[in-house]
């Protein structure tokens, strides 16, 4: 766990929830064949983390997957791993590690989706430094139904509702309760990645990260069989 800063108010303890990789982004089949989704999500994951981890108010990170494999990734980021099980689910996931950061001393939860490739350290510790004072936050994803990130405080001020139109679930979760909520819009946490023109919403954009690495050896223009190593 990562030393706090003297500016920071309370810890804040991120949980990032993964699908099986092989198993992801099929929305983008007609671009990419499953191993190279799977590649794909992999580097998503990877910037994620790196951005967490460079972020100085994040604490720590957990990653929540119903794949195994993931734990090793996840270690190289210095992030702990919850094993999701074969029939428990997302949400029921993401409330074990909740349920585990608060046993650490976690005062807030941050859950952040693993499709962003253009979140970056300054974003997070934006997001957070924007939603002090209310007991959730939320940025939805660009397409204004989903909820990239969702800041809870207290860990468990509200149960997640992730799936479809979670972004109005989890508003009206926090006016059933009668909670101070925020709505953030931030670029890099509202851009995930779903469907073949945001993979060329990224080509137009090159950053030095691990997602833009992986679709430098493609040309996401083409179609299947499009792995292509560039000189």
């Amino acid at each position: 766990m990562k030393a706090r800063s003297d500016n920071d108010s309370e810890p804040i303890h991120a949980v990032v929830p993964l699908n099986v990789p092989k198993k992801s982004k099929a929305r983008l089949s007609k671009l990419l064949h499953p191993m190279e989704r799977a590649q794909l999500a992999i580097a998503m994951l990877s910037d994620v983390l790196s951005a967490l981890k460079g972020s100085r108010r994040v604490l720590a990170t957990t990653v929540v997957s119903a794949d195994k494999g993931v734990q090793k990734i996840a270690r190289a980021f210095g992030a702990d791993f919850v094993w999701e099980g074969e029939r428990r689910g997302l949400n029921k996931g993401l409330r074990m590690a909740i349920s585990k950061s608060q046993r650490r001393g976690a005062s807030a939860a941050l859950v952040v989706h693993a499709d962003l490739p253009f979140l970056t350290s300054q974003e997070v510790d934006r997001f957070l430094a924007m939603s002090g004072g209310y007991s959730i936050a939320l940025v939805p994803s660009k397409d204004g139904t989903g909820t990239n990130a969702l800041l809870l405080k207290p860990p468990d001020v509200i149960r997640p509702a992730f799936g479809r139109d979670s972004f109005n679930r989890h508003l009206r979760l926090a006016e059933q309760k009668k909670l101070r909520c925020r709505v953030v819009k931030l670029r890099g946490i509202s851009f995930d990645v779903d469907v073949p023109r945001d993979l060329r919403e990224l080509t137009r954009h090159p950053t030095q990260n691990a997602t833009f690495r992986f679709l430098s050896k493609l040309d996401v223009r083409s179609g299947p069989h499009i792995l292509r190593e560039r000189h």
